[in-house]
Protein backbone atom coordinates (compact mmCIF):
# COMPACT_ATOMS: atom_id res chain seq x y z
CA UNK A 1 0.00 0.00 0.00
CA UNK A 2 1.18 3.56 -0.61
CA UNK A 3 1.60 6.16 2.01
CA UNK A 4 -0.72 8.43 -0.42
CA UNK A 5 -3.32 5.69 -0.55
CA UNK A 6 -2.84 5.07 3.27
CA UNK A 7 -4.11 8.75 3.79
CA UNK A 8 -6.61 9.08 2.09
CA UNK A 9 -8.16 5.69 3.44
CA UNK A 10 -8.12 6.85 6.61
CA UNK A 11 -8.96 10.46 6.15
CA UNK A 12 -12.16 9.36 4.43
CA UNK A 13 -12.36 6.22 7.00
CA UNK A 14 -12.43 3.97 4.57
CA UNK A 15 -9.40 1.73 5.58
CA UNK A 16 -10.43 -2.11 5.24
CA UNK A 17 -13.49 -1.10 3.05
CA UNK A 18 -11.85 0.47 0.20
CA UNK A 19 -9.04 0.61 -2.16
CA UNK A 20 -8.07 3.19 -4.34
CA UNK A 21 -7.69 2.81 -7.99
CA UNK A 22 -5.10 5.30 -8.91
CA UNK A 23 -2.80 3.76 -6.41
CA UNK A 24 -2.74 0.22 -8.13
CA UNK A 25 -1.08 -1.06 -10.61
CA UNK A 26 -2.53 -4.19 -12.49
CA UNK A 27 -0.46 -6.71 -14.47
CA UNK A 28 -3.53 -8.93 -15.30
CA UNK A 29 -7.43 -8.86 -15.12
CA UNK A 30 -8.59 -7.88 -12.01
CA UNK A 31 -12.70 -7.57 -10.95
CA UNK A 32 -13.53 -4.05 -9.03
CA UNK A 33 -16.62 -2.75 -7.93
CA UNK A 34 -16.61 1.46 -8.03
CA UNK A 35 -17.95 3.09 -4.92
CA UNK A 36 -17.70 6.65 -5.77
CA UNK A 37 -19.23 7.06 -9.86
CA UNK A 38 -19.91 10.28 -11.44
CA UNK A 39 -23.96 10.06 -11.18
CA UNK A 40 -23.57 8.76 -7.44
CA UNK A 41 -21.34 11.95 -6.42
CA UNK A 42 -22.36 14.65 -8.28
CA UNK A 43 -18.80 15.10 -9.89
CA UNK A 44 -18.39 17.43 -12.85
CA UNK A 45 -16.84 14.43 -14.98
CA UNK A 46 -14.99 11.45 -14.49
CA UNK A 47 -11.23 13.22 -13.78
CA UNK A 48 -8.17 12.82 -15.83
CA UNK A 49 -7.16 9.53 -17.67
CA UNK A 50 -5.18 7.31 -15.08
CA UNK A 51 -1.20 7.37 -15.79
CA UNK A 52 0.25 4.23 -16.82
CA UNK A 53 2.52 4.21 -13.31
CA UNK A 54 1.31 5.08 -9.81
CA UNK A 55 1.48 9.23 -9.01
CA UNK A 56 3.11 10.60 -6.91
CA UNK A 57 6.09 8.26 -6.99
CA UNK A 58 5.28 5.77 -4.29
CA UNK A 59 6.04 5.55 -1.07
CA UNK A 60 5.29 1.57 0.20
CA UNK A 61 3.87 1.32 3.97
CA UNK A 62 2.73 -1.97 5.49
CA UNK A 63 -1.15 -2.22 4.88
CA UNK A 64 -2.73 -2.41 8.43
CA UNK A 65 -4.42 -5.26 9.36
Amino acid sequence: MTKAELEVLERKDLLGQARLSCQAVADHDVKVRPLATVSSTGAEGPGRKPEPEITPEPEWVEKPA
